[in-house]
């Protein structure tokens, strides 16, 4: 129970955290969970996938909806304290056992039940993403330091522009805020990057920021070419990978 408890908290921390995401989808085998959303304005793929697998979900696709609900309930003491229990409750649906819903109990009898979104339900609010991969010119790994940093100048800036565009000069990538006909900021990232981005694409800074921030105590990286960026995560429990199209 505790890993499952684990596993939910850190699939909403990496997806409804962000505030973007209207449902997510999870699709479980032996190997693993797989992980994936995206928001309505298309801004942001997420494909994740946790490193182990959740024996509640092998050989069944749900979703995630009203996750906020699921959240509440994640954080109730009674629910997350001593005593408290969560039950995956299955449901036979034309002879195949499917997960339908979580419930929770506390020490004292309190009780909830969140309904999962299954079947032809799932498959006509949220399709399956299909990802096949990409080639990136730049890849590093941003350190706590260059995070807060281009937190700060955000911040500073936050009159001046929601984007940033990143530019190379020779090993030196760097992140330029502002649209450089007012006030702007560069903020150096890296310094010992081996490619080049020749085009000069502007990224959302807030949502960036966001993901960023979640990186900041597991394993982050991030990689660009001219048409996308992608940020992976690993939290311990799950590698996390956002997809980013450029604003222009």
């Amino acid at each position: 129970m505790a890993q499952l408890k684990d596993t939910f908290k850190d699939i909403l921390k990496h997806t409804h955290g962000l505030g973007i995401f209207e449902m997510v989808r999870l699709t479980g085998n032996e190997k693993n969970m797989g992980i994936e959303t995206v928001d309505p304005e298309k801004s942001v793929i997420v494909k994740a996938v946790t490193n182990d697998p959740v024996p509640e979900f092998i050989g069944a696709s749900i979703g995630l909806r009203t996750m906020s609900v699921l959240d509440g309930h994640l954080r109730f003491p009674g629910f997350d304290g001593e005593g408290g229990t969560l039950k995956i409750v299955t449901q036979d649906r034309n002879g195949t056992v499917t997960p339908f819903s979580a419930a929770f109990k506390s020490k004292e009898g309190t009780t909830a039940d969140y309904r999962f979104s299954i079947g032809a339900v799932l498959d006509q609010q949220m399709a399956s993403i299909d990802f096949k991969g990409a080639e990136y010119k730049v890849e590093f790994e941003p350190t706590v330091s260059n995070i807060t940093e281009l937190s700060w100048m955000a911040s500073s800036l936050s009159t001046s522009g929601s984007t940033f565009t990143p530019k190379t000069n020779g090993n030196i990538l760097s992140f330029c805020l502002g649209d450089g006909s007012s006030d702007s900021a560069e903020v150096v990232i890296n310094k010992e990057i081996t490619g080049s981005l020749n085009t000069e694409r502007q990224w959302p800074i807030d949502i960036v920021l966001k993901i960023l921030n979640l990186g900041k105590n597991g394993i982050c990286s991030v990689s660009f070419n001219d048409k996308l960026m992608q940020i992976k995560i690993n939290s311990g429990l799950g590698e996390y990978t956002y997809l980013i199209p450029p604003k222009q």
